[in-house]
């Protein structure tokens, strides 16, 4: 015999840009997908401080749309740029 349940599951229904607020996921893909668990198509920021730094146990997370994700990486091509000349 087999027993059932009905079961509340969370599901990502869209994903925004943490900068400037925008939808990262195109309008077909939310209409024809229920759950967006997989959907990897855009920029993740990720940072982990670890025991002695200054941000000891502090994790950072964003998500970036494409365009919000190419400005920081000019920026931080810029940062670098700037730190080799000053070197």
């Amino acid at each position: 015999m087999k027993r059932t349940a009905n079961q509340s599951v969370e599901v990502i229904t869209d994903i925004l840009c943490d900068a400037c607020g925008a939808s990262v996921v195109p309008d077909f893909q939310k209409e024809h997908h229920d759950n967006l668990n997989d959907f990897s198509e855009y920029g993740k920021l990720n940072a982990s401080y670890g025991y002695g730094s200054n941000h000891d146990g502090d994790s950072f997370h964003f998500d970036l749309c494409e365009s919000c994700f190419k400005e920081l990486v000019k920026k931080v091509k810029s940062m670098r740029a700037s730190n080799v000349q000053g070197a």
